[in-house]
């Protein structure tokens, strides 16, 4: 049974124990909402208006009247390290657009799009906000969030020995549970299990929406993320949650990648340019 919407609380309310800031930290940054119509993936022009200044923004720079002075920057530079509020990890947000199939075959990892890193709080908040709903992707899109420096493909070192616990959604709560559980990852809510999760994907598809955490171990502290992952999400207790090890995902893509190398060479060899090429090349060997 696919998770519903009657079951999850609002991802605000509980967003402020899951950074464990407090409500007057989270409630500065959490008020930001994610841009209704934004023109792409991460789209700053559509929240900053075509010139790239807001109202506000225009009125602070009439009223600066000149350019601030260097021990002023210093100054700010420092407030603005001391009141920032650091992550236990570093992260980083990926995309994954959709492949036409006129490209052929495409590895994936060069189907990857790095979005931006962070690693604070306020951070996160600046590149969050303006990230479009899963809701609103196009089908057979990935939202990815990873920890700086691993990537977000089987085969990477801190991967590849691991897996993912999966669960398939119903089309319109996707929203809601991905919001949720990046909170959740970022908030460092999966206590000493934290060291194995690697990051968490959302693939946007034809029917359903498919949620995964990955891990870099396949042992007994997986478990542990399961359990964690659906006492936050609050998934219903019959959703089944699946787990697939990153060994029999890499084999099984083998399987389908050369079965698709196979079909475009025999593709191309019956094309009718490839027969006409080796007709000519017969019609030189005849008058040889």
């Amino acid at each position: 049974m696919s998770p519903s919407t009657t079951s999850v609380a609002s991802p605000t309310t509980g967003a402020s124990s899951a950074f464990g800031l407090g409500s007057g930290a989270f409630a500065k940054f959490g008020a930001a909402k994610t841009p209704k119509t934004p023109g792409g993936v991460l789209d700053f022009g559509s929240v900053m208006g075509s010139s790239g200044k807001t109202p506000v923004l225009e009125k602070q720079l009439k009223d600066l009247g000149s350019r601030p002075s260097k021990a002023s920057l210093t100054e700010s530079s420092k407030a603005s390290v001391t009141s920032a509020h650091p992550l236990r990890d570093s992260w980083a947000f990926w995309y994954r657009p959709p492949i036409s199939k006129s490209n052929g075959f495409v590895e994936y990892e060069k189907t990857l799009h790095a979005i931006a890193s962070f690693d604070t709080v306020e951070d996160f908040f600046s590149v969050y906000q303006h990230l479009k709903r899963p809701s609103t992707l196009p089908l057979v899109s990935d939202y990815h969030i990873f920890k700086k420096g691993i990537r977000p493909v089987w085969e990477d070192d801190e991967n590849k020995k691991g897996g993912k616990w999966i669960v398939r959604l119903k089309k319109g709560v996707a929203d809601r549970y991905w919001e949720d559980l990046v909170y959740a990852i970022v908030g460092d809510q999966f206590a000493e299990a934290s060291e194995e999760v690697c990051g968490a994907v959302l693939s946007v598809r034809n029917g359903e929406d498919i949620l995964s955490i990955w891990t870099s171990v396949d042992g007994g502290r997986v478990l542990r993320i399961r359990e964690t992952m659906k006492r936050i999400l609050a998934f219903p207790p019959d959703t089944k949650v699946e787990w697939k090890s990153h060994d029999s995902s890499i084999q099984q893509r083998t399987a389908i990648d050369d079965a698709r190398k196979d079909k475009a060479n025999q593709h191309n060899h019956n094309s009718p340019t490839t027969a006409r090429n080796l007709n000519k090349e017969n019609d030189h060997s005849d008058k040889k």
